[in-house]
């Protein structure tokens, strides 16, 4: 009888010290669903997974306004939308937010490049904006604006 006492106080033990020993193990590194945020002038960069957004402050009444290019394979447009200041209406001189959306494909890197400008000038007020994104199976990894 005290035979089987210590087998079974052992195998407890032992399964409490397996419970502890898996609780205890090396937290996981970053998920690749957590949202990444980068603010920089002018705008935010925000990326999870498959998904990039990017929103940058703007005037279409001036006649300014965002155009994106991207080069490399890995991020492709999924659209664009510029929405005015809350309860503007889009009246002459009253700013709003263009976002972007992208999403990526594949594994490897590409430059988004956003510019914004009026069509028919160039100007001091011209911006541009780059940005370096790199992707892994269909997921964003990295991006950073240069």
């Amino acid at each position: 009888m005290k035979r089987y006492l210590k087998v079974a106080i052992v195998g407890a033990c032992m399964a409490a010290i397996l419970i502890l020993a898996t609780g205890c193990s090396a937290p996981a590194q970053d998920s690749p669903s957590k949202e990444t945020t980068v603010e920089f002038d002018g705008g935010t960069l925000s990326y999870a997974q498959g998904d990039l957004a990017v929103k940058v402050a703007g005037n279409a009444t001036t006649g300014y306004e965002w155009t994106s290019e991207i080069e490399g394979s890995s991020a492709v447009a999924k659209g664009d939308e510029y929405v005015s200041e809350e309860g503007s209406k889009a009246e002459v001189g009253k700013g709003g937010v263009h976002t972007f959306r992208y999403a990526a494909e594949g594994s490897g890197e590409a430059t988004i490049t956003l510019k914004y400008a009026r069509s028919w000038e160039a100007s001091s007020d011209d911006k541009t904006v780059v940005i370096k994104a790199t992707a892994d199976n269909g997921a964003f990894t990295k991006a950073v604006v240069e």
